[in-house]
């Protein structure tokens, strides 16, 4: 492949440079998912750098998603993903304590928005399978993990019937984000489960209605129980805290 816009690159900063310009090639679309990067001879020399420099600015882009290896044939632009953002919010969850309650925010922000398309725009397959959802939650309550993916593939099924491809790639890129905080309120919020499916069955009822507002409501209200819950829970760990001390 012949790329007259790879250019040579001043002696600066020379791998961030190469991502950079790598990346605004994709993000214009002069790169389109699939098209195959020159060879890396050839690519290296077209920038006049090593290939040791290059190698690490094509790790970068692997690592963010925007470049996939296959073996024995080469590096390609790769179709989008949310993996990258969702390991970045995985992280931020686990080592910020206000990060649980941002995600609420977070959720409202998305999943509102979710649940009243989804009551607008659901077709009889998507009701169906939010049914189906809706059943596979309510047989696993008991059992964190399956509970935990479950409640998940509620919620994503809600973004499919939503028809917002954007909103899908939002909700998915806080899966994990949202897989921690339904465990910390199953294991340690004895209410939390039932709190949960009560809105669940309410924001389905009202999808399977294309009831929009009672969806909508439903949806936030959801969302404001499980803020109180994790609510309930700090004061708890704060009054311990201080007993101990």
């Amino acid at each position: 492949m012949t790329t007259p816009l790879l250019e040579a690159i001043p002696h600066r900063r020379l791998a961030e440079e190469i991502v950079d310009r790598i990346e605004r090639l994709i993000l214009n679309e002069e790169l389109r998912v699939g098209d195959a990067l020159p060879s890396e001879r050839e690519l290296a020399a077209q920038l006049h750098v090593s290939r040791n420099i290059l190698r690490e600015a094509l790790g970068v882009l692997v690592q963010k998603g925007l470049l996939e290896v296959r073996a024995g044939s080469g590096t390609y632009v790769a179709r989008p993903t949310t993996e990258f953002l969702r390991d970045t919010l995985d992280h931020f969850i686990r080592f910020n304590k206000s990060a649980l309650f941002e995600l609420i925010e977070a959720r409202r922000a998305i999943e509102v928005e979710i649940a009243e398309m989804a009551a607008e725009r659901a077709t009889p397959e998507d009701r169906a399978l939010i049914a189906d959802a809706l059943a596979r939650l309510e047989a696993s309550v008991g059992s964190l993990e399956p509970y935990t993916e479950a409640d998940i593939h509620f919620h994503s099924t809600l973004a499919v019937a939503a028809k917002n491809e954007i909103l899908q790639l939002l909700l998915d890129s806080i899966r994990g984000a949202l897989r921690e905080n339904i465990r910390v309120l199953v294991q340690h919020h004895a209410t939390a489960v039932e709190e949960a499916m009560r809105y669940h069955r309410r924001i389905a009822r009202a999808v399977q209605e294309h009831n929009r507002a009672e969806a909508r409501t439903a949806m936030w209200e959801h969302l404001e129980s499980v803020r109180r819950d994790l609510q309930d829970l700090e004061g708890q760990t704060l009054a311990l805290d201080e007993t101990r001390a």
